[in-house]
């Protein structure tokens, strides 16, 4: 899975980019203009507490409000 999220001025960097490769997810900020990355992390898929380890990124990268539709997308997909 990859998909990026182009959330503007709510989200550090502007761009939330995630992509799953062999059960990890990696979830970047990158540069609206530039698209290098601010801020990254890679998350276990077989990790228990793996959802809510997500979602403390990335209220830490944007609002809470996207930060609950890009985790539903994920969960959609997972």
């Amino acid at each position: 899975m990859k998909k990026q999220f182009k959330i503007g001025e709510y989200a550090i960097g502007g761009i939330i980019a995630i992509e799953t490769k062999n059960d990890v997810m990696k979830i970047e900020a990158l540069d609206y203009v530039s698209k290098n990355v601010v801020m990254e992390d890679k998350f276990h898929m077989q990790n228990y507490n793996f959802i809510n380890q997500i979602d403390s990124f990335l209220n830490e990268l944007t609002t809470s409000y996207y930060a609950d539709k890009i985790i539903n997308y994920i969960k959609d997909k997972k």
